[in-house]
């Protein structure tokens, strides 16, 4: 009697811990910066993308594997690629991704035959294959650009890489891994090393052509319009020398006019002024002051004649 007593509480307690046991295991928790994937013998059966407190049933018969919802960057190794022309291009994207469908995800990169999953294990598996659907992704596209396109100045990388590239990517990892693609962006575009200074020496080369070419334009248009310009001189020059000509023309003949009607008027004066004239031009040369050269005359020289003598 005293071990049937002694046994019950012992018996109890024992039940009480393994109602403990199956109920902790009947139970789980889903974080709000994770989604679950329920599996029943290593099949999935339910997926749970809200945060909270769940049932299931006890291990083996049900197991929960968590999946981390936050975006997460994948950088892609650096890749040579060759252009439209032919050029060697080292490429180098990054990507902003996350688990968007947990079964599809689940099923695209467990390895086979294996009951325990880890999510550093599916992770991995993940970014290796994702990095290679966008590399060869965008190799394509920029595989159908020249070289000199891809490396312009005024290039950036959204330009270089199309839209329907970065859906097409979108689109595939969604359906095939059940990964959601939310930006793919070029990090480097570049040369590669062993061959950088060769094509840069070609690049300099090739803008010293162009601007060897722009200066000699640029030389022809300048030596064309000093041409045009000279010729519009040359015109304008003679025009003013026609008109300056026949302006002094007019005034020679108005002046001879003028000395005509004078002389009709009064001969006699008009000697006497015209004496005047020839004196001053004898005692003030032109060009030169009064008093710079000496002339000896007899007074009674014709030349003094306006001065000594009346016009009447």
């Amino acid at each position: 009697m005293s071990k049937l007593q002694i046994g019950t509480p012992t018996l109890a307690a024992a039940a009480g811990l393994a109602l403990m046991l199956l109920g902790g295991a009947s139970v789980y928790t889903v974080d709000a910066r994770e989604v679950a994937v329920v599996l029943s013998f290593g099949a999935p059966v339910r997926t749970v993308t809200q945060p909270g407190l769940y049932l299931k049933a006890p291990w083996p018969l049900h197991d929960v594997v968590r999946f981390d919802r936050r975006a997460r960057v994948l950088i892609a190794p650096p890749s040579e690629l060759l252009t439209q022309d032919k050029k060697n291009l080292v490429v180098e994207a990054f990507t902003l991704w996350r688990v968007e469908d947990p079964q599809r995800f689940l099923e695209a990169f467990r390895p086979p035959g294996v009951d325990v999953v880890r999510w550093e294990d599916l992770v991995a598996s993940a970014e290796l294959r994702l990095g290679d659907l966008v590399t060869s992704r965008i190799a394509g596209a920029l595989g159908k650009k020249e070289f000199t396109e891809l490396l312009a100045v005024e290039s950036s990388s959204v330009e270089l890489l199309p839209v329907e590239v970065a859906e097409a990517i979108t689109a595939h990892a969604a359906e095939r891994f059940g990964v959601g693609v939310l930006d793919v962006r070029l990090r480097h575009l570049g040369l590669p090393l062993q061959n950088e200074q060769s094509i840069y020496e070609r690049m300099r080369a090739e803008r010293k052509r162009i601007a060897n070419a722009y200066r000699s334009e640029g030389e022809e248009q300048a030596t064309m319009i000093r041409a045009k310009a000279d010729r519009q001189a040359a015109e304008i020059l003679a025009e003013a020398d026609r008109d300056a000509a026949e302006i002094a023309a007019g005034a020679e003949a108005a002046a001879a006019r003028l000395y005509a009607e004078t002389y009709r008027q009064d001969p006699e004066f008009y000697r006497y002024l015209r004496s005047l004239d020839a004196l001053e031009d004898v005692l003030v040369p032109a060009g030169g002051a009064a008093g710079e050269s000496v002339l000896v005359l007899d007074a009674d020289s014709d030349i003094f004649a306006p001065l000594t003598r009346s016009p009447r």
